[in-house]
């Protein structure tokens, strides 16, 4: 029995070792390709903002995007794409020291059709969810836990980020997390009151979501069964914004509210928006993926199907609007400006009286 119970220990301790060195292997390689010419698509849009209205006239709906209500949002500018692995790579590059909550917590949930059997026997604990699991070691760079890698995924939306992971890389950016208005905002377009970006018709092959019986089967009609990367479908909106709906909810700064218990009494949470993968697009499964559809999660929450996108503050265009709507009344005259009294100098009066002295005298001579 002694003899067994060392070699499992053993085996499990060369299991962990190359697990570690194939880790470090597949790093350094992702390092070499992003020190080089790595299109890291950070392109961000410009939004102008204005008048709009938040939400949908939908009164079955329990997560606060009923009722509709007007806002008004400042001129903004909003990443095209959400924040990939290269991008967060590149700032773990120069933050080597920061640690995300999910490294902090030691686990991240996973859908557990995603996790391998090894790691469902010996690295997860199962939730109040059959279908969500409490993955060790699951993070940023291991997105279904150990023996995972994202080397082969560099253009895909980063995941297990929290609140404060997503705080922390804006800032570091000089960016920010765009508020709830300001999302909606940039995923409507230039299009108000409809349910899709594109408009309020459903389309296939406009953005990953799940197709068939959850959890256990999804058939992948839309070309993915997992996260996909966030270029694999086209622009959603005529802004050319790609990714706002489907594939991975995205952080905001919005505070999160109940509708019916008191403000007072709720614990912190924010605003997450877009739906993603596991999401259906009637809301036959999880949450219907649409413009104004809204999720509450506690700062520190993170998973498999949870990232973000950036935003920035853009003081310069409005100025410019307010030049624009700045009305003058042609038809009133200009007001005259008053003319102040002239002035002489000394020297000017010097002149004066010696020119008026020698005209007094040619005239004496003239007489004489």
């Amino acid at each position: 029995m002694a003899a067994r119970r060392v070699m499992w220990i053993f085996s499990i301790f060369i299991y962990i070792l190359i697990l570690r060195l194939s880790n470090c292997f597949r790093s350094f390689q992702v390092d070499e390709l992003l020190k080089g010419h790595y299109d890291f698509k950070d392109v961000m849009k410009q939004q102008l903002g204005g008048k709009f209205t938040v939400g949908i006239n939908d009164p079955k709906s329990y997560t606060g995007e009923y009722p509709v209500r007007g806002t008004e949002v400042r001129p903004f500018y909003m990443d095209v794409y959400p924040v990939t692995v290269a991008q967060f790579w590149k700032f773990k590059m120069h933050k080597k020291y920061f640690i995300t909550s999910a490294e902090k917590k030691g686990y991240s949930w996973v859908l557990a059709n995603h996790v391998s059997d090894h790691v469902k026997k010996r690295w997860s604990a199962e939730s109040a969810d059959p279908w969500w699991l409490a993955v060790k070691g699951a993070q940023w760079d291991r997105p279904e836990g150990p023996g995972t890698h994202v080397r082969d995924r560099l253009d895909y939306p980063l995941v297990h980020v929290s609140y404060r992971d997503a705080k922390a890389y804006c800032m570091w950016m000089g960016k920010r997390l765009p508020t709830e208005e300001e999302w909606e905002f940039a995923a409507r377009g230039q299009l108000r009151g409809v349910q899709y970006p594109w408009g309020d018709r459903y389309k296939k092959l406009r953005m990953n979501v799940w197709h068939g019986k959850f959890p256990d089967e999804d058939k992948g009609h839309d070309g993915w069964k997992s996260l996909s990367p966030v270029d694999a479908f086209p622009a959603q909106n005529n802004q050319s914004m790609f990714d706002m709906l489907g594939n991975v909810w995205e952080w905001t700064s919005t505070r999160y509210y109940e509708r019916v218990v008191d403000r007072k009494l709720q614990d912190l949470k924010y605003v997450l928006k877009g739906g993603s993968y596991m999401d259906t697009r009637d809301g036959s499964y999880n949450y219907v993926v649409r413009t104004a559809n809204r999720m509450g999660q506690e700062p520190t929450y993170s998973a498999h199907n949870v990232g973000f996108r950036c935003a920035a503050s853009a003081p310069h265009l409005m100025e410019d609007l307010r030049r624009k709507n700045t009305k003058y009344d042609r038809t009133t005259p200009a007001p005259k400006r008053k003319r102040g009294p002239v002035l002489h100098r000394k020297p000017d009066l010097n002149k004066t009286t010696k020119r008026k002295a020698d005209r007094e005298k040619i005239l004496r001579k003239e007489e004489l």
